[in-house]
């Protein structure tokens, strides 16, 4: 199935307008007549071209007021590590959920290699 771009849908609905055939507007655009259908089909339900539909799929754990809350804690010095924080989310999550979640928005769960310091002489 073909995606078409919002100006090709804005071209869809100008031609259909004016009273053009679908094949017609299918050899202009250079798609599908059923293509050009289904999307004027879903242009008239809603005619904004650069909407996006919704995609299914399962909702996240933690939503992002929760992934801020997280990361303000591991900020303050209130939590130090995943650990820490799934101990104080109200959420029934994972620690491995958690730990995921942290690292997507930038807070690694490494701990820094020690380095021997360097005296100038040295």
């Amino acid at each position: 199935m073909a995606e078409l771009t919002p100006t090709k849908k804005k071209t869809i609905m100008t031609m259909y307008s004016l009273g053009q055939k679908t094949a017609d507007i299918a050899a202009e655009i250079g798609c599908h007549p059923s293509t050009v259908r289904r999307n004027h089909k879903k242009l008239l339900e809603n005619p904004d071209p650069y909407a996006k539909p919704h995609r299914p799929g399962r909702p996240r754990k933690l939503d992002e007021r929760s992934l801020r809350h997280a990361q303000i804690m591991v900020d303050s010095g209130k939590a130090r590590d995943g650990a820490d924080v799934l101990a104080q989310l109200p959420e029934d999550v994972g620690a491995s959920t958690v730990r995921r979640n942290l690292a997507e928005i930038g807070l690694h769960g490494r701990v820094r290699w020690k380095k021997p310091f360097l005296k100038p002489e040295h």
